[in-house]
């Protein structure tokens, strides 16, 4: 079994286990309000998605696919979302969690690029400048999960593959 074949396993695994936990979220805030026990299993699901967006990031064979998919479904999903959150079709103090994803995908990208570009000294700058940049846009959009959420998937990002420090960083 090829590396590949393990990420897509463990990656649909993780799927479906984040979005069984996204539905215990969406049932406590729509049809089972009360029952607080299901927001607290529904908040593990996005640290798993932005942990997969990071692995997607660099196992997408089409960088502008995967971030016009994301596009799509944000856009698609923005609707239903402002109706659950705002009673109404327009609500634009808080957008869904695909934009905080797509903002993240964004910033990894930033880094990448930094990295190989033609001056790869400067991508301790461009780590620093993605964290303000990424937390401002976070902000500013009124994305879920606000700047945290885009600072969760940076963490993702920075320690990819560094298994002590990964686990300091997301304890931080």
């Amino acid at each position: 079994m090829t590396n590949t074949k393990k990420f897509e396993t463990t990656s649909f695994s993780l799927h479906l286990m984040a979005m069984l936990f996204m539905l215990c979220d969406h049932l406590w805030g729509t049809i089972v309000p009360g029952n607080d026990w299901l927001t607290c299993i529904g908040r593990v699901c996005f640290p798993i998605y932005a942990f997969l967006l990071v692995e997607g990031y660099f196992h997408t064979r089409n960088l502008k696919k995967y971030a016009l998919r994301l596009l799509c479904f944000a856009v698609i999903s923005e609707i239903p979302f402002n109706l659950m959150c705002g009673s109404s079709l327009f609500f634009p103090i808080h957008q869904n969690v695909l934009w905080t994803l797509l903002i993240g995908l964004w910033m990894i990208h930033l880094n990448e690029k930094a990295k190989t570009g033609n001056k790869p000294h400067l991508a301790p700058l461009a780590r620093v400048g993605t964290v303000f940049l990424g937390g401002l846009l976070g902000l500013v959009s009124f994305a879920d999960y606000n700047a945290a959420g885009v600072l969760v998937i940076l963490v993702f990002y920075f320690f990819r593959g560094s298994y002590w420090w990964c686990y300091l960083g997301q304890f931080l």
